[in-house]
């Protein structure tokens, strides 16, 4: 994958096309040699190439039901202290952004996430691909039924129905290891609470509110009229 920037505006781009055309015109994609190389196209143009980042190729991944946006995905890898090499299960996979997020930081430890919805676990496997991630693996079961995963650092859960899952989880986590729970409902955290105070784990909810800033330079800087509000609620929890 590649990125090509004009002005203020960005394309993201399968390395093994031999042409993009846009209203800047056609650009020969066999002419590019290496990241930050400048190329014309066929209206004079100039594009650059970049390496896609992380937020390039989420703006490029397929989409279906409601995601874990990344505001809140950094905060679970935060609180939790994920790092490289950790054996991670999700359940709720959806689009994969979770599971995405917490595999490019893991890597080259492991993710397995698990998604009822055949549809939906198409939709992991092709973002997994786009992403370059080996070491996610796509599992088309509902979790309710039981996993086979054990000795883990980290378990989240985005799904329906997670307090039941919270005692099966406790017993696949290690010692030290970490259970999240993300809903966009408070009701069904506090079910999950409720189950993880049996088990005497340390707990911690929070909701991470987002404030973008439209920047003005003339002096006219103000916060954005549209902004995202209520994305979900997240409970992080560490078995002690």
């Amino acid at each position: 994958m590649i990125v090509l920037l004009v002005g203020k505006k960005r394309f993201i781009m399968d390395t093994d096309q031999k042409n993009f055309n846009s209203e800047y015109g056609r650009v020969d994609l066999t002419k590019i040699k290496k990241y930050g190389q400048k190329i014309k196209s066929s209206s004079g143009s100039v594009f650059r190439i970049l390496k896609p980042a992380l937020p390039d190729l989420f703006s490029k991944a397929k989409r279906g039901p409601q995601i874990v946006t990344q505001k809140d995905a950094a905060q679970i890898v935060a609180m939790t202290g994920a790092e490289q090499g950790w054996n991670c299960v999700d359940a709720g996979g959806g689009s994969g952004f979770l599971c995405l997020f917490i595999s490019n930081i893991v890597k080259p430890g492991t993710v397995t996430t698990y998604e009822r919805n055949k549809e939906f676990a198409g939709k992991i496997n092709k973002n997994a691909r786009l992403f370059g991630l080996t070491n996610l693996k796509v599992k088309n079961k509902n979790i309710l039924n039981g996993f086979s995963e054990k000795n883990l650092d980290l378990i989240t859960l985005d799904m329906i129905d997670s307090e039941k899952m919270i005692k099966k989880c406790f017993s696949a986590i290690k010692d030290g290891g970490w259970l999240c729970v993300y809903s966009p409902h408070i009701e069904q955290q506090i079910k999950c609470t409720k189950e993880m105070e049996k088990l005497g784990m340390e707990m911690r909810m929070i909701e991470t509110m987002q404030r973008d800033w439209k920047v003005d330079t003339r002096g006219f800087t103000h916060p954005r009229y549209m902004q995202m509000a209520h994305t979900g609620f997240i409970t992080v929890a560490r078995k002690i």
